[in-house]
C-alpha cells in the first residue's frame, strides 16, 4: 500500500505539471504536433493515476482496513470526476468544465497523501 500510493502521488505530480503544460502550451483545437504531442502526456498520466487508483482500492479490499478503503473509494470517485470534467472541457471546449478538473484533481490529491500517510 505504501509504495502503490507513494507511486501514485508521484503520478498526480507529474499529471499536475502535464495540466500546466497543456494550459501554457496547447490552443484548442489543436493544430500543432507538439500540442498533441503535450495533451497526449496528460492523458497519459490521467489514465495512470486511474489504473493505480485501482490498484489502492483492491489492495485496501485485500487488506481490509477500513479508513484506508474508505479513502480509496473517495479516491476513485474524484478521479471520476477529474475524468469526466476532462472529457466535458475537450468536448465541448467550455473552460467551465476545467473546475471539476481541478476538484477531481485535488480531491484525489489528498486522498492519496492520506492513505499514504496512514500507510506509513
Amino acid at each position: 500500500m505504501l509504495y502503490t500510493s507513494l507511486v501514485e502521488t508521484f503520478l498526480l505530480a507529474g499529471l499536475f505539471f502535464e495540466g500546466i503544460s497543456t494550459l501554457f502550451y496547447d490552443k484548442f483545437p489543436l493544430t500543432q504536433y507538439s500540442e498533441a504531442l503535450i495533451l497526449s502526456g496528460h492523458i497519459i498520466f490521467a489514465m495512470l493515476v486511474g489504473f493505480f487508483g485501482v490498484a489502492i482500492l483492491a489492495q485496501a479490499i485485500r487488506e481490509g482496513i477500513r479508513n484506508i478503503y474508505i479513502l480509496s473509494i473517495l479516491n476513485m470517485i474524484f478521479i471520476g470526476i477529474a475524468a469526466a470534467g476532462g472529457l466535458a472541457f475537450y468536448g465541448i471546449l467550455n473552460p467551465d468544465y476545467s473546475y471539476l478538473m481541478a476538484l477531481g484533481f485535488f480531491g484525489s490529491l489528498f486522498c492519496t497523501s492520506s492513505i499514504f500517510f496512514y500507510s506509513i
